[in-house]
This record gives structure tokens, C-alpha cells and sequence, in this order.
């Protein structure tokens, strides 16, 4: 299995289309029954969280209907779903708001994230800042830009 630059740049327009329809409309507009804590007042998770991750999680398995999809806020539910990550032949790793508690505090300090897996080796990254609109993807053998 192969993940090549078309690949990349189609995961990176997905987490700017999660960003654009389920991220950016809830920032500095979270009701009070939008966040939740889950081990700590300072680990959260909001509906943007939820619904980002719903969001690119479906359309991955449209998309890579073998592949694994781990999430964070399913595998917060469900530990369980880590195991097999490294023996997947394709594997999708999500953080749908990486800095939850800046997100939930209106600070624009957080992104969202994807990694890329393949037969246990991480061969690309992407985190999309949706506030700036811009990306920092690595992949291997293609180094890393903005």
C-alpha cells in the first residue's frame, strides 16, 4: 500500500472541509452543554471534536473503504479500537481539535490533525490550522512543508 501526493493533498482539503463546516462555526460560540470534560477539567472535548471527527471519519471510509480509522474521541470511548493499528496494511490516526482546551477557550492555538499509517510505519502528517488557513504536512521520502 502506497499513499502517495494526490492522497496527501485530498486528507489535507478533508480537514480543511471538517474545519470549515464543523470546527470554525462553533469557535467563540460553544453553548455550555457543547463542552464536556472527560479525565480532567483540563481535558475536553467538545461538539466540534465529536462532529469533525464523524465528519472525517466517513468520508475516509468513503474514500479507503479497507483502511482503519482510529479517532481520538472514539478511541476515548473505546481503547480497544488502538489495537491492530500496527498491523493494518492502511491506518488513518485523527485528532479532530488538537488544543480542545484552547479551542473551548476561544484562544486560536489548536489544529486538526491527521497521520497516515501503512503497515505499521508512519509515512505522512498533516495539521491543519483552520484560524490561519494553512497546513504543515511531512511525508516520507518528501520531507516536510507549509
Amino acid at each position: 500500500m502506497t499513499f502517495d501526493d494526490r492522497a496527501i493533498d485530498w486528507l489535507a482539503e478533508l480537514l480543511a472541509e471538517a474545519a470549515r463546516a464543523e470546527i470554525m462555526p462553533r469557535f467563540r460560540k460553544l453553548g455550555e452543554g457543547d463542552v464536556r470534560q472527560k479525565t480532567s477539567a483540563a481535558d475536553l472535548v467538545t461538539e466540534a471534536d465529536v462532529n469533525a471527527e464523524r465528519l472525517i471519519t466517513a468520508r475516509l471510509r468513503e474514500r479507503f473503504p479497507d483502511a482503519m480509522v482510529v479517532g481520538e474521541e472514539a478511541c476515548s470511548d473505546n481503547p480497544a479500537l488502538l489495537s491492530g493499528l500496527g498491523d493494518a496494511a492502511l491506518a488513518f490516526v485523527i485528532d479532530p481539535v488538537d488544543g480542545t482546551f484552547n479551542f473551548a477557550s476561544g484562544v486560536p492555538l489548536f489544529g486538526v490533525m491527521a497521520g497516515v499509517v501503512v503497515n505499521g510505519e508512519t509515512v505522512a502528517g498533516i495539521i491543519h490550522d483552520p484560524v490561519g488557513k494553512d497546513w504543515l504536512i511531512g511525508a516520507k521520502g518528501g520531507g516536510s512543508h507549509i
